[in-house]
C-alpha cells in the first residue's frame, strides 16, 4: 500500500479503510431558514425530501461501522437528521458500537428522552444558530427563540450530570453583516449556559442578493469584532474557534501564509467518506460528486472502485479533478472543529457567486453554466437531470475533456489563424 498522495496500484481494504464518516439519514427539515440553500434547491427541482432506506442502513451497519472511529450525523446535506422517521432506531443501533458519535442539528426536535439517550452514548452535540437576540434569530429561522435556548440549557444540564460519558455541547455560529455585532454576546450566553465550545464560521452567499452580507466586504469590522470576542472568550474561559483574520493590506490579495494553499495534501479519499440519505457515497462533505450507491453496490466495491482509484491518483497531483481543484477543505482534518474559513480567500467564500473581479475557478464556471440554463425554458427543465449526470458521471471527465479535446482544438484553431 503506497502512501496517500501517490497512485496505489492495488488498494488493500484492511490497510486503507476510512476511520471517519459523515452520514445523512434524511434530507427533510423542520425549518426553512433564510440563509439556507434548501428552499432554492427545492424550488428548482434539485432537492427531493427523502429518507435513508433500511437496506442502505443495514449495509452501513455490516460493512462500514465495524471500521469507524468517529461518525457524524448531518453536516453533509440540508436535512435535519432528527426529523428522520427511523432516527431513534438508527441511533440506538449506532450507539451500541464503539464509535464516537456527533450530530449537527437545529435542536428543535430534541426532547428529554432523546437528550438522555444521546448523552448516555457520549454524543457530541453541534447546535447551529445565526442570531443571539430574538430579533436576529427569528429573522433567519422564523420562530423558536425561547425553545432553542431552553433545549440547549437542558442538554447542558443533563450532560453535566453524566460527565463520565464524555458528551460535549457546541454552538455553531455563522457570521455575516447583520449578526456580526452579536458575536461577543454569543460568547457570554454560551458561557452562562455551560456550552463547551463555540465554532464561528463565515457565511458564504449562494445568491447575488446575499453578496454584501458576506464579511469579505466588511473585513475591518469583522476583524475588530471577532478580536474583541476572542479576548472575551479568554476572560470567560470558554473554547471558541474563530476564522482567521481577514488580510486587509492593499499590497497583496493573498497573505503570505495563504501561499501554497492548494498544494496542501488531501487525505480524505483515504481516511473519510460522506453518505447521503439516498445511499450515494461521496469523498467528503465538501462535494456532492457520487462515487457509487449503496442501494446497488457494496461499500467495499465502491471504496476500491474505478472512481476512487482515479480520485486518489489525481487529488494531490498538478491536475486534480475539477471538483477538487478549488477546494479549501483539503487543509482541514476530517472531524476537526476548525472553521473552513481563510484570511482573505474571497475565491473560496464567494465561490458560488464569484468575486466582483472574477477569477477562473471550477465552482464559478459551474455556477455560470447553471445560471445560463435557468434563463432558458428547456434549460431550466433539464437542469435537475444535468446536475445528476454531472454528480454521477460528468465530474470525473471534465478535466479529461478539457485536456484531451478542448485544449488541442483550441491550439489547432490558433495555429490556423
Amino acid at each position: 500500500m503506497e502512501k496517500p498522495g501517490h497512485a496505489p496500484s492495488q488498494i488493500d481494504s484492511k490497510a486503507c479503510w476510512p476511520s471517519f464518516g459523515w452520514i445523512a439519514v434524511t434530507s427533510r427539515c423542520n425549518l426553512n431558514c433564510t440563509h439556507c440553500q434548501r428552499g432554492m434547491l427545492k424550488e428548482r427541482g434539485l432537492l427531493t425530501p427523502s429518507e435513508m432506506s433500511l437496506k442502505v442502513f443495514n449495509r452501513l451497519e455490516s460493512e462500514v461501522f465495524p471500521h469507524l472511529k468517529k461518525l457524524q450525523f448531518g453536516g453533509n446535506n440540508f436535512g435535519e437528521q432528527l426529523s428522520a422517521s427511523n432516527w431513534d432506531t438508527f441511533f440506538e443501533r449506532v450507539s451500541k458500537r464503539n464509535i464516537d458519535i456527533s450530530i449537527v442539528s437545529n435542536s428543535m426536535l430534541l426532547n428529554t428522552a432523546r437528550i438522555k439517550a444521546m448523552v448516555e452514548a457520549g454524543v457530541e452535540f453541534n447546535f447551529s444558530l445565526e442570531g443571539v437576540s430574538r430579533e436576529s434569530y427569528e429573522a433567519v429561522r422564523g420562530h423558536g427563540y425561547d425553545k432553542f435556548f431552553d433545549i440547549i440549557s437542558e442538554t447542558c444540564r443533563i450532560k453535566n450530570t453524566r460527565q463520565e460519558n464524555g458528551s460535549l455541547v457546541s454552538l455553531g455560529y455563522t457570521v455575516f453583516r447583520d449578526n456580526i455585532m452579536e458575536t461577543p454576546e454569543l460568547i457570554k450566553k454560551a458561557a452562562q449556559i455551560g456550552v463547551d465550545r463555540v465554532i464561528v464560521t463565515h457565511f458564504s452567499p449562494w445568491e447575488e442578493n446575499q453578496r454584501k452580507q458576506c464579511l469579505v466586504y466588511h473585513k475591518e469590522l469583522s476583524n475588530q469584532v471577532l478580536d474583541k470576542a476572542r479576548i472575551l472568550a479568554g476572560e470567560l474561559g470558554i473554547i471558541v474557534y474563530f476564522p482567521k483574520p481577514f488580510h486587509t493590506s492593499d499590497r497583496s490579495d493573498t497573505p503570505p501564509s495563504q501561499a501554497g494553499l492548494h498544494q496542501k495534501q488531501c487525505l480524505h479519499p483515504w481516511k473519510s467518506f460522506s453518505i447521503n440519505e439516498k445511499g450515494d457515497v461521496m469523498p467528503c462533505c465538501a462535494t456532492s460528486v457520487v462515487m457509487g450507491n449503496l442501494e446497488t453496490t457494496s461499500f467495499y466495491d465502491i471504496w476500491n472502485g474505478r472512481k476512487y482509484k482515479k480520485l486518489r491518483r489525481t487529488v494531490n497531483s498538478s491536475r486534480p479533478l475539477v471538483f477538487c481543484r478549488d477546494c479549501a477543505f483539503r487543509e482541514i482534518e476530517a472531524g476537526s472543529a476548525e472553521p473552513i474559513s481563510f484570511w482573505s480567500d474571497e475565491q473560496f467564500l464567494l465561490a458560488a457567486i464569484g468575486t466582483e473581479k472574477p477569477k477562473d475557478s471550477s465552482s464559478l464556471t459551474l455556477h455560470k453554466i447553471k445560471t445560463q440554463l435557468r434563463n432558458s425554458r428547456w434549460g431550466n427543465r433539464a437542469l435537475p437531470y444535468l446536475m445528476e449526470f454531472y454528480r454521477r458521471n460528468g465530474a470525473f471527465y471534465v478535466t479529461d475533456i478539457h485536456d484531451n479535446l478542448l485544449t488541442p482544438l483550441g491550439r489547432m484553431f490558433t495555429r490556423k489563424r
